[in-house]
């Protein structure tokens, strides 16, 4: 790519293919085809009434704190791409990237969006754009799906432009939900998985859930790895009731912080 702005604009082929191995072997081929599995059903749960809304509204009003139109954002982790076209309709140029082809199939095409596609490999380590491409970078529920959060924090710190902001969700430990994942995760550490026979029950697909959902931390525990990768907090916008992720916001130090 020359110009990795420009991708965002008016990008609306299939999907591109980032450089890497390609296989479903490990933890990141489990994540993937947990996905891959979810995606027929997932712009469904987008829907006005259905049950993701409210958190799409959420980060939207987030991410809109700290860009203006005509910034470019990277939604790390698109899924459907929900939240990208949400971005492009206040005039945010948007470049949604996934590990999961059948998720990006299934995002909107819209040759009047800013907004552009492009595949990763399960195994990502580093993304094809270069130093400070980006306005902002979001990654809604993806760190808790990875192997080490401080690295993908410090190459989505590397995207951003100095004063750029990033803003993810993780698992809020304090909500009951989560304290009963945690029982849920212990007993399926222990249980047998799918059978083999081609079945997949919503049993089978809850434990995929939470065997891949590794990175369950308080809220201390996110702001060091944040520091790790050279960034610092900034205030996000109060969230109301306690929900069960919670929503952070980072930028990276630079001169260009004042602005928006």
């Amino acid at each position: 790519m020359t110009d990795e702005r420009a991708v965002a604009v008016g990008c609306t082929g299939a999907p591109g293919q980032a450089a890497g191995r390609g296989h479903l072997a490990g933890h990141a081929g489990d994540v993937r085809r947990l996905f891959d599995d979810k995606a027929a059903d997932w712009p469904a749960k987008y829907r006005p009434d259905g049950p993701l809304v409210d958190r799409l509204n959420s980060l939207l009003a987030a991410v809109s704190r700290y860009t203006r139109p005509g910034d470019c954002v990277l939604d790390l982790g698109c899924g459907t791409g929900e939240l990208a076209f949400a971005l492009a309709a206040t005039g945010v140029r948007t470049v949604g990237c996934d590990i999961s082809s059948r998720m990006l199939r299934r995002a909107p095409r819209d040759p009047a969006c800013q907004v552009g596609w492009l595949l990763l490999d399960p195994d990502w380590r580093s993304l094809p754009f270069r130093p400070g491409a980006f306005d902002a970078v979001v990654a809604s529920s993806v760190l808790e799906y990875v192997d080490e959060p401080a690295a993908i924090l410090r190459e989505s710190a590397r995207v951003v432009r100095p004063g750029g902001a990033i803003v993810c969700t993780v698992p809020d430990l304090r909500h009951p939900i989560r304290w009963l994942e945690g029982i849920a995760q212990s007993v399926a550490r222990v249980c047998p998985g799918p059978s083999g026979d081609g079945s997949f029950s919503r049993w089978d697909s809850y434990q995929a859930y939470l065997r891949v959902s590794r990175q369950r931390h308080r809220g201390r525990w996110w702001l060091a790895a944040a520091e790790q990768a050279g960034l610092r907090p900034v205030p996000c916008p109060a969230q109301g009731r306690l929900p069960p992720l919670r929503l952070l916001a980072f930028r990276r130090p630079g001169e260009q912080e004042n602005r928006p």
